[in-house]
Order: C-alpha cells, then structure tokens, then sequence
C-alpha cells in the first residue's frame, strides 16, 4: 500500500475502534451554531453540512470559507489559506467587528 512505500506502520486496527465513533458528531452543528460568537468554518466542501448549518449558512449566522482543492484535514493541505482565513477573521473581530450571536 501507499503507506508501506512512505514507511508508515499502522499500530492500531483503526476499524476496531469503531465502536467508539458513534454519536461523537451528532449534534455537532447545533452546538457550534449555539456558540455565542463569531463563528468560521473552514471547509473543503458544502456538500456534507448538515440541514441546520445549511440554513445558518445560507442566513449568513457564520463565516464560511471553502478549499475545494484540500481533502479532510484542510488545514494540512492548505496551510497557508487556512492561516490566512483564521488570521483575518481574528483581526476582523479583534477590532470589535460585528459577530453574530445567534
């Protein structure tokens, strides 16, 4: 595999913690749309938000940048763009910019 050519060795049968992933992402969005605070959301893609963060995306209740060419771990394959986002966003509300808090 491609792992074995980096020399990468799995030590951990990730299948195996499975059980474990149930239910850790349920609910995610409403508690991130909960924050009372500016909010950014960094993503490579809209196909996969949920009905309550479509909405709240689409009535502007959060920023949201996408990287259409970076895979899961955005911040890994677009460091830089990533970097830039955050840290415009920051100084935007460092300033006192207007957050949204619903």
């Amino acid at each position: 595999t491609g792992d074995e050519v980096r020399g990468w060795t799995w030590r951990v049968d990730v299948a195996k913690t499975s059980k474990h992933w149930e239910g850790w992402y349920e609910g995610m969005g409403e508690r991130f749309l909960g924050a009372r605070c500016a909010k950014l959301l960094i993503l490579a893609g809209t196909d996969r938000l949920d009905d309550a963060l479509t909405v709240a995306q689409m009535q502007g209740k959060f920023q949201t940048v996408v990287f259409p060419n970076a895979g899961h771990a955005v911040h890994e394959d677009e460091p830089e763009r990533c970097a830039e986002a955050v840290l415009g966003f920051a100084a935007r509300y460092a300033r006192g910019g207007d957050a949204q808090s619903s």
